[in-house]
């Protein structure tokens, strides 16, 4: 059976204090990289490899079309007469 050493701290601390601009330096370039990557993705590609706008006709029909605005019609005319009627006061 393997045996796992603990953890001596003192160690790893003198390493972390040894290797720490290193290691800061080391964790710069990886999001530096990590932007790069974003700027490449989102705004070179976006604004100079801009996909062609397919644009096909589009066919409406009449009779739907016709149902809809009927129906947006008849709901301005309902809208009218609720805010033309005049209800009496329950407060008085």
């Amino acid at each position: 059976m393997i045996k796992i050493p603990p953890f001596n701290f003192k160690k790893i601390y003198i390493f972390l204090r040894t290797y720490e601009r290193w290691i800061l330096g080391a964790i710069f370039l990886l999001l530096l990289c990590f932007n790069v990557l974003i700027v490449y993705q989102y705004i070179y590609l976006a604004v100079n490899k801009q996909p062609e706008l397919k644009t096909d006709k589009m066919e409406i029909n009449q009779e739907i079309l016709g149902k809809i605005l009927d129906d947006i019609e008849e709901r301005e005319e309902t809208l009218s007469r609720v805010l033309k009627k005049q209800y009496s006061d329950p407060f008085k």
